[in-house]
């Protein structure tokens, strides 16, 4: 699980309710029920009509994705370089078919190892191996940003309804002025509309949009650090020459070295 996102969303949760508990206002001031439906109702229609559903499920599923730590690190990149390296020194001394024979494919599980390791095997060269990879990693890049695309655009529809729904509660007030008791209580129940709108967008929708994107964007950079090294391998570049290149996208403190 990813403590951090648990933990923002258990303070920012906390930091609202003692405002409602604690306050001078009675936390049954904070709740109405014809707000929620308005503000949650009026969000996912909007998506639905902006976009096909089809992303918007998917993007209703990431929500629930930012939970879950991120399984790009520097110690995953440290492996995938080792890894490459190995392959290449054995193309460098044996040639592609010994590096077919002692291929793991359990590798395969990974879709860019494959599509670009089947393009080596195929006897493609280097630069027709990393165009085509590269369209690959950018294609899949781009689907995956459509759930923050759509995440993003449900945060501005959220305060929007909101204030539609404070409209809504202002003109029904003011259409019957005769009991002035009412105005007040009549008046907070129109905002709460407004606070439930920028608390959905601020606090769930907003966040969840800029955490899929660096969850992304952490999963296309070692889709390209794969490429970078699987595209040497066509030409047998000496092992040393492809963790010269790969270590540079490596943190310094965390550079392989061969003779180590």
């Amino acid at each position: 699980m990813s403590l951090g996102t648990i933990i923002g969303v258990i303070v920012g949760l906390a930091l609202f309710l003692v405002n409602v508990f604690f306050g001078s206002a009675p936390a049954s001031a904070f709740w109405d029920f014809n707000s929620v439906l308005t503000v949650f109702g009026g969000t996912i229609a909007a998506t639905f009509i902006a976009y096909n559903e089809r992303y918007v499920i998917s993007a209703f599923k990431a929500i629930g994705s930012i939970f879950v730590k991120t399984k790009v690190d520097q110690k995953i990149l440290f492996a995938d370089v080792e890894k490459i390296i190995g392959w290449g020194e054995i193309m460098n001394k044996g040639g592609l078919q010994e590096l077919q024979k002692n291929f793991d494919e359990k590798e395969y599980e990974n879709h860019v190892i494959k599509f670009g390791m089947e393009m080596v095997f195929m006897g493609e060269k280097t630069n027709i191996v990393y165009s085509e990879t590269e369209n690959l990693i950018e294609t899949m890049h781009d689907r995956k940003m459509q759930t923050v695309e759509v995440l993003e655009n449900m945060a501005s529809f959220a305060p929007a309804f909101g204030m539609i729904g404070t409209l809504i509660g202002l003109v029904i007030l003011l259409s019957d002025l005769s009991n002035k008791d009412a105005l007040g209580a009549g008046m907070a129940v129109a905002l709460i509309t407004t606070l439930y709108g920028v608390l959905f967008a601020n606090l769930l929708l907003k966040p969840a949009a800029r955490k899929l994107a660096q969850k992304h964007e952490m999963y296309q950079y070692r889709d390209r650090l794969i490429l970078e090294g699987i595209a040497m391998l066509p030409e047998k570049k000496h092992p040393m020459l492809i963790q010269n290149h790969l270590n540079s996208y490596l943190e310094p403190a965390n550079h392989f070295d061969i003779a180590g």
